[in-house]
């Protein structure tokens, strides 16, 4: 399901704060590691550019000699044991999960996987203007 692309600037959404048995609204935001965000508390977080940044940790300044710059990177590699598998991992689902529901530009709010503010960087400002739409609407809360 692709979600709904919504900017800002419009503000328009039908958003329900519970789902029918009444447990909170998901969120989910996508951003990049250089944008700060704000009042993140129980949102999941993913960073679009993790994997790109991954790729330039384990390559920075490597040799120009292929034998060299291999050896050096499964160093790399093997001094981030588990750890790298862990990032890989969580960078590649997040990057998935953007593309799965058509997120198009960060930073971008998820709701409930269905509806995205686009440019906000405080979550709770995010969180109220779907509040504030979804009474002026008069969606079932």
């Amino acid at each position: 399901m692709r979600a709904r692309h919504i900017p800002v600037a419009l503000a328009a959404a039908l958003v329900q704060q519970a789902t029918a048995d009444g447990s909170p609204l998901r969120v989910e935001v996508f951003t990049l590691s250089t944008v700060p965000l704000t009042n993140v508390r129980g949102a999941t977080v993913s960073y679009v550019d993790a994997v790109e940044l991954l790729e330039q940790h384990l390559s920075a300044n490597l040799p120009a000699d292929p034998r060299q710059a291999q050896a050096l990177a499964a160093q790399r590699m093997a001094a981030l044991g588990p750890q790298l598998r862990a990032r890989a991992g969580a960078a590649a689902a997040g990057l998935a999960r953007a593309a799965q529901l058509g997120v198009d530009q960060v930073p971008a709010v998820v709701f409930d996987g269905r509806w995205v503010v686009y440019g906000m960087t405080d979550i709770d400002a995010a969180r109220r203007v779907f509040d504030t739409k979804a009474r002026q609407l008069g969606t079932k809360r």
